[in-house]
């Protein structure tokens, strides 16, 4: 499998090509805004003075970042409380300067917002031009007309009222910003539909809808010339279309196109092609499309299951939220790719967007990397589950969120599902069910070649009255109705929606054992700001006491807020037999070990949901000699055998009766713990925790080496502490105070240790490891040049790693 670096380096080419193809022209508008907090009278007149306030880069979040006086953003006073990671909401104001030449004025021009969070005002030129209120969708203002050449002068204001969330939202720009410029006759942008009815190795048929729109005054006599190409650039197929667009008018066009012996998209083998739509004009070209698609049929039943090309599918999914941790909100292109990346090496090959509209971001590097979706619509409808939610305008504004759900992911081969929502208040009433059948209608109508689903946390027979009006049922922690609801229903499409960790084996045996159940999506794959301690917190419990401040992450992630695998995410990859790591061993966290918070919170609520176990990479329990500690090995292989310092524990058989995994007490000693997996007997794989002594060394991993000089793109830096043999320092006091410093071409955009209990600035590049490791990201300026990075570790040699930032 190709490593993160790689991986990531791959997706930064693909969005660049697709960025500066994607239209005439297409600017990102990514720099030059200026920000500031709170209510500013007046501050959208152009010629209002902005002097003093602060450069930032889009995507931003301004609910992460550091207050005024430098102290951090967390707040046991927030109202957004728990829900939020005790950040705050509020208003915010930018202002952006846009130079446009007398021709680019003159030409049509589209401001694209692909999220505001939330309840954004726009102006330009002091005329108040649009506003939206959803924050997860994206909108477009028609500028045509309306800028004038020289100095223009964007204003955005954002209103975030808390609480309007279960979980952390942030505030601001939270998704990139792009101008279109476009010649009056053009590809109508959100038009443009590819879908593949035929797709086998012999044949893939491919079927074009767009519409062509004439701005100008005059009719047009347009061809439209439509070509798939491949990775090598070469043309494939072929359409052409001739047509007369009236003036002011719009035509729409069908295409079809055959692509003979196709490389197929499948999450195994994700192939891509592009669509090239070129419009002429009297033989002039006007306008340039380019639509990255994949050749590739989808099918769900109750007998065969899920289907894609004709080959059985089992999901192997995480729910996901949008939030970047030491970011915040801010959906930058390469924090959210990264994260697909990150799960794609853990084995996952499915990811439920909960609970909102993915970013396009993270659709294209699903594209890329072979990760099926479940893109989400909503987390309420008309009744709301916080004071200021989205219900307040769910019924002005349902359709037109809906129709950006789909126009901006239609196209993605990666997007399986549609789900029009999550633990809706009013399903399984009449109106619910009524509120269902409208979202589904409109879906259905913009792509007829998707199933719509929801996740539903209703037993039955309640459930049957929403799953009616869907394709494919979401179950959120029903694992127990698989069997009796097939009974009853038995052409009913299965998956939970919605798992916990503690349950992984319980919820993914009837995926393997029940053709109708297609997958199950954990909660959650990433951990996330917000919704506090849920990960150490029985459902049994008091909500109330979920997470106190200065708890603000959720912690029930099996990959942790930095991007490491925690030990559920090895005991999943048993489970799903991926290969990645067949055996993994870890331990208990035994009392009197303080200095993991971990123990405490898991003694206070001992009866977990959402957790799998108390574990640790660790065989470093300093002041636990020759005391029995719990050891828990998983195995894909079919027998298991431990060993302390060479000397046997016990070799045991680890089947689907055992759950793939077996529990050792093993009295504590320093030294090598060993386990080893066996198939027919021989040894086919190991895993070896060592005991850490202090730390003697700071080690750094750059997931890239150059970056483009852009003023976007970002690297992720890992620093672990190790001892003076190089062994991991997990625990046991070892972790030490950081001080992260970037000079150069670039800029430190934050550093986090995933301790859901530090509530320090995550901006400032003073954070302390956790569990012995801490990761900062940087953030490449708009020169080139070396970028060096500094790590000085409390009483350890200062290390450092150079980034080059190279032209554009």
């Amino acid at each position: 499998m190709p490593s993160t670096s790689r991986l990531l380096h791959r997706l930064s080419l693909i969005a660049a090509l697709l960025c500066a193809h994607a239209s005439a022209e297409q600017r990102s508008l990514s720099q030059g805004w200026l920000f500031k907090a709170g209510p500013v009278p007046e501050a959208q007149r152009a010629a209002f003075d902005d002097k003093g306030w602060r450069r930032i880069t889009v995507p931003h979040d301004f609910s992460i970042m550091d207050k005024a006086d430098g102290s951090p953003p967390f707040d046991a006073k927030a109202v957004g409380g728990q829900d939020s990671g005790y950040l705050p909401g509020g208003q915010g104001w930018y202002r952006h300067r846009l130079d446009l030449s007398a021709a680019d004025a003159a030409r049509v021009l589209r401001l694209n917002f692909e999220a505001v969070y939330m309840n954004a005002d726009i102006w330009l030129n002091g005329e108040h031009v649009g506003n939206h209120r959803y924050g997860y969708t994206a909108f477009t203002l028609d500028l045509t007309g309306k800028a004038r050449a020289g100095e223009n002068v964007i204003v955005v204001r954002v209103n975030h009222v808390d609480p309007s969330s279960r979980w952390y939202a942030g505030s601001g720009l939270i998704r990139p910003v792009t101008l279109d410029l476009l010649d009056p006759v053009h590809i109508a942008p959100d038009s443009v539909f590819v879908t593949t009815p035929v797709a086998t190795a012999e044949r893939g048929d491919v079927q074009v809808s767009a519409g062509i729109a004439n701005r100008g005054k005059s009719p047009a006599r347009v061809e439209l010339i439509s070509t798939v190409v491949g990775t090598s650039d070469a043309a494939l197929a072929q359409a052409r279309r001739q047509l007369t667009v009236a003036a002011r008018g719009s035509v729409d066009v069908t295409q079809r196109l055959a692509v003979p012996q196709p490389k197929l998209w499948s999450p195994d083998a994700p192939n891509l092609y592009t669509l090239v739509q070129e419009v002429r004009v009297d033989g002039v070209v006007k306008d340039v499309r380019r639509t990255r698609f994949g050749i590739r049929t989808v099918t769900a039943d109750a007998t065969n299951g899920l289907r894609i090309n004709g080959r059985k599918v089992l999901l192997r999914g995480g729910n996901i939220h949008h939030d970047n941790y030491m970011l915040g909100a801010a959906g930058s292109p390469d924090a959210d790719a990264r994260k697909v990346a990150l799960m794609k090496q853990a084995g996952y090959n499915a990811i439920r967007s909960a609970h909102n509209p993915a970013s396009q971001a993270t659709l294209r590097a699903a594209d890329e990397l072979g990760m099926l979706v479940i893109d989400e619509a909503f987390d309420m409808w008309r009744i709301s589950k916080r004071d200021a939610d989205s219900s307040r305008f769910f019924d002005s504004d349902w359709r037109q969120d809906i129709d950006s759900l789909v126009t901006s992911g239609r196209n993605h081969p990666s997007v399986l599902f549609w789900s029009v929502g999550n633990e809706i208040p009013e399903q399984g009433t009449p109106a619910g069910a009524r509120t269902a059948r409208e979202l589904a209608a409109r879906i259905r109508r913009l792509d007829p070649t998707r199933p719509v689903t929801q996740g539903v946390n209703m037993d039955t027979p309640h459930n049957a009255v929403q799953f009616a009006e869907l394709d494919v049922a979401g179950y959120n922690y029903r694992a127990h109705l698989f069997g009796s609801d097939h009974l009853t229903h038995p052409a009913r499409v299965m998956y939970t929606s919605e798992s916990t960790s503690k349950d992984a084996f319980r919820y993914w045996d009837p995926v393997e054992t029940m053709p109708w159940v297609i997958g199950d999506f954990v909660w959650t794959s990433f951990d996330y700001l917000g919704e506090t301690g849920i990960g150490w917190m029985g459902y049994s419990q008091d909500w109330k006491q979920l997470g106190a401040y200065p708890w603000h992450l959720a912690y029930c992630g099996e990959i942790d807020a930095t991007g490491r695998k925690r030990p559920a995410a090895f005991y999943r990859q048993v489970l799903w037999k991926t290969g990645i790591d067949p055996v993994a061993a870890f331990v208990e966290q035994p009392p009197g070990t303080a200095d993991l918070p971990d123990r405490d919170m898991f003694k206070t609520h001992p009866e977990l949901d959402w957790s799998l176990e108390d574990l640790h990479p660790s065989w470093s329990w300093r002041g636990q000699e020759g005391k029995p500690l719990k050891v828990v090995v998983y195995s894909e292989h079919p027998e298991v055998e431990l060993f302390l310092n060479g000397r046997s524990l016990g070799r045991r058989a680890v089947d689907r009766a055992t759950a793939y995994k077996t529990d050792y007490r093993v009295p504590y000693a320093a030294g090598r713990l060993v386990a080893v997996g066996y198939r027919d007997g021989k040894p086919a794989a190991s895993w070896e925790l060592r005991t850490a002594g202090a730390p003697a060394a700071i080690t750094l991993q750059a997931d890239r080496q150059q970056v483009r000089a852009n003023g976007e793109d970002l690297v992720y830096v890992s620093a672990a502490l190790v001892d003076s043999d190089g062994a991991p320092v997990y625990a046991q006091g070892g972790d030490r105070h950081v001080t992260v410093t970037v000079k150069g071409a670039g800029t430190l955009a934050g550093a986090g240790n995933g301790n859901p209990m530090d509530a320090s600035s995550l901006q400032s590049g003073r954070r302390s490891t956790f569990h012995g490791r801490l990761v900062a990201v940087v953030r490449a300026g708009t020169d080139a040049g070396p970028i060096d990075v500094e790590f000085a570790a409390q009483g350890l040699p200062v290390q450092r790693v150079r980034i080059d930032a190279v032209a554009r």
